[in-house]
């Protein structure tokens, strides 16, 4: 039996399969509208994916992993985007940024200099 993490995240508002993209092979999206039990959504998956065919248990733990990884992925890249964003408008207001550690920034305020 596969472990979702997917049911946990409480933003998450469906949980999308990549198959073949194809009108043979479509790609799934499987809502989480209501508060679903990871084996419910687990049988649920294991149904339409009978329907499509893959029954084959390594299948069906390969498509598992993908969508999860590319979720993993797609949160990685809004936290990023959201976090260029804020610095962004930091510089655009005419602030200075430091580097506090491995791609972390903040907003710094330096003494004004005065020159005699």
């Amino acid at each position: 039996m596969s472990k979702l993490q997917v049911v946990r995240n409480p933003l998450r508002k469906a949980l999308f399969l990549p198959m073949g993209k194809t009108s043979k092979n479509p790609s799934l999206i499987f809502p989480l509208t209501r508060k679903l039990d990871a084996s419910e959504l687990d049988e649920q998956i294991r149904i339409q994916l009978e329907k499509l065919g893959i029954t084959k248990e390594s299948d069906v733990q390969a498509i598992f992993d993908k969508a999860e990884t590319d979720y993993e992925y797609r949160i990685k890249v809004s936290e990023a985007r959201r976090e260029i964003r804020r610095l962004m408008k930091i510089r655009e207001s005419g602030g200075k940024l430091m580097q506090v550690g491995n791609r972390k920034w903040k907003q710094v305020f330096y003494p004004a200099i005065r020159r005699k």
